[in-house]
């Protein structure tokens, strides 16, 4: 065995910074720990260009050697037709596990990528084009799919949707993610659909080029979907929503101002969901304007949403969501409270908390993010005082918090009346 094999790789990484791109190359593929092929022009120093290094590292490669994971991260442009030979090399060699995150400036992916039957994991990003896909497009191994910061696809007139395209490619994909996307770029169906599914995040941004009354329809046909994390601006319509297998979902919805968005079908469509996630205050928002389509959801048991420490933004569509959620054991609330001032810091919308008295919730979590005022621990009262089936309540207290605004918060949340009597509360200091 050389010495050089037996070194952390950390030590490794500073010998090559002081070697010509050729012997960096060969120290960093000695030892078959480096079959695992990772490039980062960020962390990658040596005497030479990166893609001299690159290029180097590649050709002293066995003509039989598998690689099981190639990773390519570079910001300095690269050449196109040098990914291209790098990625079809690797292909050729059996890559398991395929990332690159470059900044591509459109760059188009070598169509052998969509033909592997080694590829398991695949990660793209950024500034990609796909408009393409070869007539025996095949992943039959594919399992993850994950499109990094504007990964777009544009189909030619009169063709097939190539997003579509890509999706049918892929028999047994169990995890989509699609990060950052400008949906003005895409030119697609608009319809994302896989039997084999099971996993789906989707999220924009919203760009320079969006125009706020152009709100295309979105649909999912993905029954046997589980898990579903989704960010983006309501547009006109579901169409289509196939959730019949969900468990889990996190939503970000927008509804923007003069435009005709319309939730229906996707409210709809997490009927079934057991774990529930409204991660921003907008969404309490979107949810009011359409609380006629709220379904029962019978199966919620953890509902989460997040006030971003906003107590402004109004809670009015709470006592209709927990009124929807009969079976509801578990109800977190992230970010602050929600509170007016004087007299008796309640916000009308919430009805004097008199819908508690009708819940089931076994455990609550809440923060108090401005360390126990009188407006918080009032709304605490409430929860304490009318939930008759609460069993913890758990209590975040800001890491600002003094040793005795501590105290006095025990001493006051202690001292409240609890509807239930078998009611303990735990405190959690936030680190």
């Amino acid at each position: 065995m050389d010495r050089i094999s037996g070194l952390p790789d950390d030590v490794i990484r500073r010998i090559v910074r002081f070697l010509p791109a050729n012997d960096a190359a060969r120290v960093l593929l000695l030892g078959t720990r480096f079959k695992n092929l990772e490039f980062n022009d960020k962390v990658d120093f040596f005497q030479g260009t990166f893609t001299d290094f690159v290029t180097e590292s590649m050709a002293l490669l066995g003509n039989n050697t598998r690689i099981r994971r190639f990773s390519l991260k570079s910001e300095r442009g690269l050449e196109s037709d040098r990914i291209s030979s790098w990625l079809r090399d690797v292909l050729k060699r059996g890559v398991i596990d395929l990332e690159l995150d470059i900044d591509g400036y459109g760059y188009e992916l070598p169509l052998e990528i969509f033909t592997s039957n080694t590829v398991v994991k695949m990660k793209l990003g950024k500034e990609i084009e796909i408009k393409a896909l070869p007539k025996n497009a095949l992943l039959p191994s594919l399992e993850s799919l994950i499109l990094d910061t504007d990964v777009w696809f544009s189909t030619p007139d009169g063709s097939d949707c190539v997003f579509q395209a890509v999706l049918l490619a892929c028999p047994v994909l169990k995890e989509l993610i699609i990060k950052e996307m400008h949906w003005e770029k895409w030119n697609w169906s608009r319809i994302v659909s896989s039997q084999s599914l099971q996993r789906l995040t989707m999220s924009r941004i919203l760009s320079d080029d969006f125009i706020e009354d152009e709100a295309p329809s979105l649909s999912f046909d993905t029954p046997n979907l589980a898990y579903f994390e989704y960010c983006d601006v309501v547009p006109d319509a579901y169409p289509i929503v196939n959730f019949d297998s969900l468990v889990e979902a996190k939503l970000d919805l927008l509804v923007m101002e003069n435009r005709n968005s319309n939730p229906r079908n996707l409210i709809e469509g997490i009927r079934n969901v057991k774990i529930l996630d409204l991660t921003s205050p907008f969404v309490f928002e979107a949810l009011y304007f359409f609380r006629g389509t709220m379904p029962v959801l019978r199966n919620l048991h953890r509902l989460s949403f997040t006030n971003d420490d906003n107590r402004e933004v109004c809670w009015r569509v709470l006592p209709l969501l927990l009124d929807k959620t009969p079976n509801l054991k578990t109800l977190v609330i992230k970010g602050g409270l929600h509170y007016v001032e004087e007299p008796d810091y309640v916000c009308d919308c919430l009805l004097g908390y008199w819908f508690l008295l009708s819940c089931r919730i076994e455990v609550m979590e809440i923060t108090l993010w401005e360390n126990g005022t009188i407006e918080e621990l009032e709304q605490v009262k409430h929860f304490l005082g009318k939930l008759p089936c609460l069993k913890l309540l758990i209590v975040n207290a800001m890491p600002r918090t003094s040793d005795k605004e501590k105290l006095r918060m025990i001493k006051d949340l202690r001292s409240f009346q609890r509807a239930s009597p078998k009611c303990r509360v735990e405190f959690r200091w936030i680190v």
